[in-house]
């Protein structure tokens, strides 16, 4: 046979006869069979023929060539071991399949089964990765299906693999898809959806038959049915359910679609396609790792190796991204697909637990400034995550979730689906896995992050969070009121907004896409539409976060901490901007959204503190002398008057001066204030609100009407909190000394409905008292509104000497008021005071008036005076005092009282004699 048959078919390839040369040769190695492994040289000798045949340019040389090496596939894929491999139960076949990748691979080498694997294969890979005919590679393909028929269950082998799936899988998927080669890419997804999801489908494993029953009809992953042609069903392969160590593969095969799909030459219908399919087998291929997660059998290195791979998987696909591309968005998007699938598809027992950990080695987390480089950050530096740090596989996804997000926020403009994504997600993130370690780690990379499009990661995590709160009943904030850090967190998040808006107004800084930042600013419309959205749910965060009542480390820590981190952020900013005659130089480009989100905030919070803590306090006041300070309170009134300076700051870089933001603030605090009665509160609101407010009382001459308006409301609404304090306010000298100069502007301001009030005011609490010592600066003011009779100084009472300048002396006597039958007048006496002579207590207090009989020229004065009283109605005005000429008839020792027309110097009097 070899010096005849061999010679002969060789002169017919010389003759040209290459397809009748290449069936004969295809005969021949049948007709060898097995024998073949025992002679190898005539083997490679035979080699010769298929080597010229293979490459020749005829397509029906090539498909003869190929239908040929199914011969050689008889001849070498045929030993003993396969037909047992078959004859065994499933459980042997999965049993052996297992020690495959051990043990029986070393036997596997030994018996030359992987060389004539590579024999094989290595035609065929060739003309897969050649632009053939479309029959060429269809006949090719059909070779391929026969050899991993032949194989039996020993293709789920992983070095078998290796070196027979691989190849061709890749050769195929590198190429295309277009209208050429999508009949063997529908082909190739079929084999590998049905390999895949063999891990979890019910298969009767001693059944061929029933193998292909089940892929008939089949319809290709891509959505196109395959044509029966060219269909791989006529040799149906023996899959057994996968183990971890082919998780590698069935990823590298899902990354080599999603990457040739992101090339330029597909179509965006074809790239869409890939990706479903991609998604489609990535999801069978997570429900079979499922399945080992739970399996009690896996041990702890499998699993970490599981994690571990599939945590690289997805760092390729996320980083290998072409941001340059123009549909860099679909693989954007198409990565967080991956991400929430992972997230959502495999065991959060397994992917939050803290006992797999993994070095956090993204490209972007090496790339990024260090906590000590980003002040915003500092204060989170215990909760931060570096490069290379050990973190659990939730916070892995987490971060890199993060990291897409931005890079598909910078790419697009279609930040409302982004959003909704988000908050889905987050929902999802917050209600499966540790919500504050899943907070935390969002926050902390958010920080990182300060320009004004970013907010719109913070609105996708407020909802998520939100939601979460909702269905939850936040019971991670209610169990962990003890835990500083809960407090933290959340203060952070909800000041987020307002430190973004800082540190991008005074300059607006321009990034570009390259180092992940932001290349040009929004656009005013997109930069009020997304201020609205922030707004609105800050207040709805807030009032969700107060209505579960949160609480920090102590009840007040929530408002007055997150008062504080705000006014941090005024104040810092403020400073920045400078002051004085430089600010307009320093500040022309003040964007006014600073001053909208700072009032809407200060707003809300004085709102909830309102409805809130001020009620409970008046209802624990009734009932208890508690007077405590609300730090709540304190801290509200002190953003408050952050808010009013940054109002003052915007009037002096030339802003329009009727900004609606601004009349809204002072009416806030107007309608706060008015809700206050306790004595420290009060205090606090002079103490606080006095520097910033006289700045605005001093300036309103430039200002409009309904800025003014809720100015003199707010002036007005002070006053009247510090008239009814309870306990009461002592207006005395020291208490005139503090607010001298909110006094003096005041009380003679040119606006009458700021300067009637305060000397009202002033009239009912100062000029009630009976000594005060007059600042220096309000002399030239009192002297002038008191000449003119609008001002009363203070209250003196009025008593004239009766008729014994001793008696009056005597310390021992005292005044003793009673009533006329004129109400209109009174009689003031002397009598004695045992109270402060000892000596005297036991003897009887038998004070009596002496009353001498009037003679008749005082009877008619007396009338006279009577008669007066009931002309003018009983109310005569001013005191009346009876001479020493009506009275100088009878006896001149006669003592009669003065009628004091004052009534409120009566009661002084009579305050005194108790």
């Amino acid at each position: 046979m070899k010096l005849n048959l061999l010679v002969r078919m060789k002169d017919l390839l010389d003759q040209g006869m290459k397809v009748e040369a290449i069936r004969a040769w295809g005969w021949f190695v049948s007709m060898l069979g097995s024998h073949a492994l025992k002679n190898r040289h005539l083997v490679n000798d035979m080699l010769k023929i298929p080597e010229r045949t293979f490459t020749d340019l005829d397509p029906q040389v090539q498909i003869a060539t190929q239908v040929a090496w199914e011969g050689l596939i008889d001849a070498l894929i045929h030993f003993p071991m396969i037909a047992s491999q078959e004859n065994a139960s499933p459980k042997d076949n999965c049993v052996q399949k297992q020690k495959t990748s051990t043990g029986h691979g070393c036997d596997v080498q030994a018996n030359g089964f992987e060389k004539c694997l590579k024999l094989i294969m290595t035609p065929l890979v060739g003309i897969m990765s050649s632009k053939c005919d479309v029959s060429v590679h269809s006949s090719c393909l059909s070779t391929w299906c026969y050899l991993l028929h032949k194989l039996g269950t020993f293709v789920n082998e992983l070095s078998v693999v290796k070196l027979v799936l691989k190849p061709i899988l890749e050769a195929v998927f590198q190429s295309g898809p277009d209208s050429k080669s999508m009949w063997q890419w529908n082909m190739c997804l079929d084999m590998l959806s049905d390999m895949i999801s063999e891990k979890y489908r019910d298969v009767d494993y001693n059944s061929a038959s029933e193998v292909s029953q089940n892929l008939t009809a089949r319809i290709s992953v891509l959505g196109l049915p395959i044509s029966g042609k060219y269909s791989w069903k006529q040799y149906p392969v023996s899959w057994l359910p996968w183990d971890l160590c082919l998780l590698e593969f069935h990823l590298n095969i899902i990354f080599i679609l999603i990457t040739q799909a992101s090339t330029e030459t597909v179509t965006h219908g074809n790239r869409s396609s890939v990706y479903v399919a991609a998604m489609r087998l990535f999801r069978s291929v997570l429900k079979g790792v499922q399945l080992d997660l739970k399996n009690p059998s896996s041990n702890y290195d499998d699993i970490m190796l599981c994690l571990k791979t599939l945590l690289r998987f997805m760092k390729k696909i996320c980083e290998e991204v072409d941001l340059d591309s123009n549909d860099s968005y679909d693989l954007l998007h198409n990565s967080i697909l991956f991400i929430q699938a992972v997230t959502r598809d495999l065991e959060p027992s397994v992917l939050g637990s803290p006992l797999y950990k993994f070095a956090l080695d993204l490209k972007y987390m090496e790339n990024m400034p260090s906590v000590s480089d980003n002040t915003h950050q500092k204060i989170l530096s215990v909760f931060s995550n570096a490069h290379m740090d050990m973190v659990s596989p939730i916070a892995y996804l987490i971060i890199l979730y993060f990291y897409v997000i931005v890079q598909l926020i910078l790419n697009t403009r279609q930040t409302k689906s982004i959003v909704q994504e988000m908050h889905i997600y987050f929902k999802f993130i917050f209600a499966s896995y540790d919500p504050l370690e899943s907070l935390l780690t969002t926050i902390s990379l958010l920080y990182r992050y300060v320009q004004p499009i970013y907010l719109n990661i913070w609105m996708g995590m407020v909802q998520g969070l939100e939601d979460y709160m909702h269905d939850s009943k936040c019971n991670f904030l209610l169990k962990t009121e003890s835990d500083s850090t809960t407090g933290l967190t959340i203060n952070h998040l909800l000041s987020y907004p307002l430190m973004v808006v800082v540190h991008s107004c005074p300059t607006k800084l321009a990034l570009s896409k390259t180092n992940g930042s932001l290349e040009e600013c929004l656009t005013s419309a997109e930069k009020n539409l997304l201020l609205g959205h922030v707004i609105d749910m800050w207040k709805s965060l807030y009032g969700s976060l107060s209505a579960s009542q949160f609480k920090c480390s102590a009840p007040t820590d929530f408002p007055e901490d997150l008062c504080s981190m705000l006014s941090g952020y005024l104040d810092e900013y403020t400073g920045r901007v400078g002051s004085g005659p430089d600010i307009n130089l320093t500040c022309k480009d003040l964007d006014l959204d600073l001053v909208a989100l700072s009032g809407d905030i200060m707003m809300c919070i004085l709102e909830q503190i309102q409805t809130s803590d001020l009620v409970s306090r008046k209802d624990r006041s009734k009932d208890t002398c508690d007077y405590y300070t609300s730090s709540g309170i304190s801290s509200g009134l002190r953003f408050s008057a952050c808010c009013i300076n940054l109002l003052w700051t915007k009037m002096l870089t030339n802003q329009p001066n009727d900004f609606v933001g601004t009349s809204r603030v002072f009416s806030a605090l107007a309608c706060f204030v008015s809700c206050l009665h306790l004595k420290q509160d009060v205090l606090s609101v002079i103490e606080i609100i006095f520097s910033p407010l006289l700045q605005w009382l001093t300036h309103m001459e430039t200002q409009d009407k309904t800025t003014n308006d809720q100015l003199q409301l707010l002036w007005v609404e002070i006053l009247g909190c510090l008239r009814r304090s309870h306990p009461p306010v002592v207006f005395d000298s020291t208490f005139l000394k503090l607010h001298e100069s909110l006094l003096e502007k005041t009380l003679d301001h040119s606006f009458l409905s700021i300067s009637e009030p305060t000397i009202i005011f002033w009239n009912s609490t100062f000029g009630e008292q009976i000594k005060l010592d007059y600042p220096q600066n309000l002399l030239p003011i009192l002297d002038r509104l008191s000449r003119n009779g609008k001002l009363k100084l203070h209250k003196r009472p009025v008593l004239e000497r009766c008729h014994s300048h001793a008696d009056v002396n005597n310390p021992q006597h005292r005044c003793r008021v009673t009533a006329k039958h004129n109400s209109s007048s009174k009689r003031v006496e002397f009598v004695v005071d045992t109270a402060n002579h000892r000596e005297q207590k036991e003897a009887p207090l038998k004070s009596k008036r002496k009353r001498v009989e009037l003679t008749e020229h005082q009877k008619e004065v007396r009338r006279a005076q009577q008669g007066r009283d009931r002309d003018s109605g009983g109310h005569g005005a001013g005191i009346r005092t009876y001479t020493n000429v009506d009275f100088s008839q009878g006896n001149e020792d006669s003592q009669e009282s003065q009628e004091i027309r004052d009534s409120e110097s009566i009661l002084q009097i009579l305050r005194r004699a108790r």
